[in-house]
């Protein structure tokens, strides 16, 4: 069934786990999601997110930064966290949270990160994560987001997922991910809405780049789809 953007609104502040303060409110934080359209039985439009319930994906478009360190995957179009993150994504934080909602994740299921690089592992609702693009050639790519996340030091990638829903927060000044702008993190961090559970990107600040084997320019559009998995029983 379909809901209203503003019951919506309230379903993500109903059940995002509140937070401790972790930076000050940005200007461009929107005060709801986008308005919700139905472009079929199964698939729903916020904004730029398209939503498929059927198949229990996200899929937005965005663009790469051209960024010397990483600490995230992906930002908001705010582009507060743009300068150490692999993409840009054409939507805020509240309005794809409560896509990812709309798809059957739950953030009631998350252990957040207590703090930024927190060493203990973040858990909630599985998920995998797609790069889509076409390179210089006219080729088209299709690349797990494990794979645009390289290790300077170490040579290798980040270790393949799943990711882990977290859904981000709350504090005093509002919605986390829209505060500090970021949407997915391997770094560990409060305020992402999606998490890599391992330890790889704790404490290695510098050694994170975007991967040179891909030959990504900055600029270059990119499509990213998050599709929800099935998750573990539940005691």
């Amino acid at each position: 069934m379909l809901m209203r953007p503003a019951v919506l609104a309230a379903l993500v502040a109903a059940v995002s786990t509140p937070l401790g303060a972790q930076a000050p409110a940005q200007p461009q934080i929107p005060a709801k999601p986008a308005p919700v359209e139905r472009l079929g039985p199964d698939t729903l439009r916020m904004g730029q997110v398209r939503i498929d319930t059927a198949k229990r994906e996200v899929t937005v478009p965005g663009t790469v930064n051209d960024v010397p360190v990483l600490e995230f995957v992906a930002n908001t179009k705010s582009r507060e966290k743009a300068y150490e993150s692999a993409l840009t994504l054409d939507t805020d934080g509240v309005t794809i949270n409560t896509a990812l909602i709309l798809i059957g994740l739950d953030p009631a299921h998350a252990v957040a990160p207590a703090m930024h690089f927190d060493a203990a592992a973040p858990k909630g609702d599985p998920v995998e994560i797609w790069v889509e693009w076409t390179d210089a050639h006219g080729k088209p790519r299709r690349i797990p987001a494990e794979e645009l996340v390289f290790n300077a030091s170490t040579n290798q990638t980040l270790p393949r997922g799943p990711w882990v829903y977290l859904g981000s927060g709350f504090n005093e000044a509002g919605y986390l991910a829209d505060q500090i702008g970021v949407i997915v993190s391997f770094a560990h961090t409060p305020a992402a809405i999606i998490e890599h559970p391992s330890p790889a990107g704790v404490g290695n600040y510098g050694a994170w780049k975007l991967n040179p084997a891909l030959s990504l320019r900055g600029d270059a559009p990119v499509t990213v789809t998050i599709r929800a998995l099935p998750s573990p029983a539940r005691k």
